[in-house]
């Protein structure tokens, strides 16, 4: 089993920790000695960040949404729940920020090809598969969704759709974007060579730019820079080196300065991170939340979580991507057809259960021989400008 961020399963099936290594600045960074440990602690606040996303969208829908797949509203549905289940939203952004430790710890000492390879087995087959269910359900049964244009279904094949300004197949593909932009820009860093000083200059950058975007009136710096996801991403990097070089004062800042930019763009009356026509928490609420990720990934970059072992845990990781990608088109669409017919609460315990083991069931039979298909495949391949060997 391999580690896995928001998108795909990852390569880094341990955490190696290398002896002390010298910054690009020559000073010396120091690194515990080299061990091998699986972040198991990850694993399972992963699949509890997918698990909250998945409950939030049976439970805690906006209202509009809650009729179009209940055929009711929330205060006939889930009166009580709703409220509390509406923050499960934000599993996102603790997504983004495992995913900005997990691609940073999964990246170090490779090459931009292997970093290149990694992505791709990693994201597409599982997307690709997603793709099918969707437009499956969609296309055949009476979905919530609709039936869109076969343009969109083409486009979202590609994952550009958002630079594209198409419509995602499935409303939870938006956040493959701020993803691929991630592993566009930071494969810059990959392709340097990533070293401590490198990664911390990479966070600067990347927050100066992302601070800049909203006002500087450029689009595309705005469509590459993510300024309301870019926060946790740039502190999870972050919390990498923290675990694997020791925590320091400039790391703490970096950390400090992505927690109140989060909370800003979190806040933000207009154009910000929440949609606050669809969504008003009480923002005390939504800063506690969001505190309280930092805290459990900092928890994981300390080494505080070590001695958590488990195959269950590894188990459940697995799931996550598949999880993540197949419960909104299959999910919905029981619950716009049985909503009516069998108790709620019971509807959402079969189906969320019954999700995690189809997930299982996908990860193990699916996805991972078609990943080392498409591996095998792209580590053959030249991937030089060279024109291959014309026919005879």
């Amino acid at each position: 089993m391999y580690q896995k961020d928001l998108c795909g399963v990852d390569d880094a099936a341990t955490q190696t920790k290398t002896l002390p290594s010298r910054a690009s600045s020559g000073r010396v960074i120091p690194a515990r000695r080299e061990v091998h440990n699986r972040l198991a602690a990850l694993d399972g606040l992963r699949f509890l960040a997918a698990l909250a996303v998945v409950l939030f969208h049976f439970v805690g829908q906006t209202r509009w949404g809650m009729i179009d797949i209940w055929g009711r509203p929330w205060q006939a549905t889930f009166p009580e729940a709703h409220g509390y289940f509406a923050y499960g939203r934000l599993g996102v952004d603790l997504f983004f920020m495992i995913s900005g430790f997990v691609i940073c710890m999964s990246a170090w000492g490779r090459s931009p090809r292997d970093f290149f390879i990694s992505r791709v087995t990693r994201l597409f087959p599982m997307y690709w598969i997603a793709i099918a269910v969707a437009a499956t359900v969609i296309y055949v049964f009476d979905t919530p969704f609709g039936r869109p244009h076969p343009r969109v279904l083409l486009a979202n094949l590609t994952m550009l759709q958002t630079p594209l300004k198409v419509d995602n197949l499935d409303s939870v593909y938006w956040t493959l974007w701020p993803e691929l932009c991630f592993y566009l820009t930071f494969s810059v860093v990959v392709w340097k060579g990533l070293t401590y000083t490198r990664v911390a200059v990479f966070c600067g950058v990347w927050t100066v730019a992302a601070v800049l975007a909203p006002s500087a009136g450029i689009p595309l710096l705005t469509l590459l820079v993510n300024p309301t996801s870019a926060p946790f991403f740039i502190a999870g990097l972050a919390f990498y080196l923290m675990h694997r070089f020791r925590p320091t004062p400039l790391l703490w800042g970096i950390v400090l300065m992505q927690w109140l930019l989060a909370l800003h763009f979190m806040l933000a009356p207009h154009g910000g991170r929440n949609n606050w026509d669809t969504w008003t928490p009480w923002r005390g609420w939504l800063v506690l939340v969001v505190t309280v990720f930092f805290v459990l990934i900092a928890v994981i970059a300390l080494g505080w979580t070590r001695r958590i072992h488990g195959r269950g845990l590894t188990a459940l990781g697995a799931t996550t991507f598949p999880l993540y990608l197949l419960h909104d088109p299959i999910g919905m669409t029981i619950a716009h057809h049985y909503g009516d017919r069998v108790n709620p609460w019971v509807l959402v315990g079969v189906t969320t259960t019954a999700l995690i083991a189809l997930s299982y069931l996908v990860h193990r039979f699916i996805e991972r021989p078609m990943a080392r298909s498409v591996r095998r495949w792209l580590n053959s391949a030249s991937f030089g400008l060279q024109p291959p060997r014309e026919r005879v």
